[in-house]
């Protein structure tokens, strides 16, 4: 039988009283009156306008995805309301859709940017964005509203055509012809 002092029962006792000294502290009262505005990050009076309702999996069928990609052998992989992908050989080349919903497009060309990525602004039937390439694979970027549409095509190694964001970019402009 373990004794009060026994090592385990002292940590799991301390491990208790600062989790519940966690929970008391976050529900204090503090000084606030119940009129006094909480602290909050600031807001602006522009209001994000919702984007376009995009289709499955960019509103294309996979055969249009096929055509313009020009990857040989691709299957569809995966697919719901805001992913899609289709692969070949084992996933070494593939094709991805993703609608970001909601989300700001030009963090994703900050993540580009920040690892090294060759980014270059483009602009699609009145939709800006951005295109970013590395070796053997492009994404293209699309705004709609507050959302953006996302297609990416990884080649593989040793196996991107001349103009690696052709695929993309057509992708990008066929799912905007689509959208409602």
């Amino acid at each position: 039988m373990r004794s009060s002092s026994d090592p385990v029962r002292l940590t799991v006792r301390a491990t208790r009283v600062v989790a519940a000294a966690v929970v008391l502290a976050g529900c204090g009262s503090g000084d606030r009156s119940e009129t006094a505005p909480a602290a909050s990050a600031p807001t602006t009076s522009v209001s994000a306008q919702p984007g376009a309702f995009v289709g499955e999996c960019g509103s294309l069928t996979d055969a249009e995805v096929y055509e313009r990609a020009g990857i040989t052998g691709l299957a569809p992989v995966s697919r719901n309301g805001i992913k899609c992908r289709w692969e070949a050989d084992g996933g070494e080349r593939y094709v991805m859709f993703t609608w970001y919903r909601g989300s700001p497009i030009d963090r994703e060309r900050s993540v580009a940017k920040g690892i090294g990525h060759e980014v270059h602004d483009l602009e699609i039937a009145g939709h800006r964005g951005f295109s970013s390439q590395n070796v053997g694979f492009c994404e293209v970027a699309l705004g709609t509203g507050s959302d953006f549409v996302h297609w990416l095509v990884r080649y593989g190694t040793g196996t991107a055509p001349s103009d690696p964001c052709a695929a993309p970019t057509a992708l990008g402009r066929l799912t905007l012809e689509k959208v409602k």
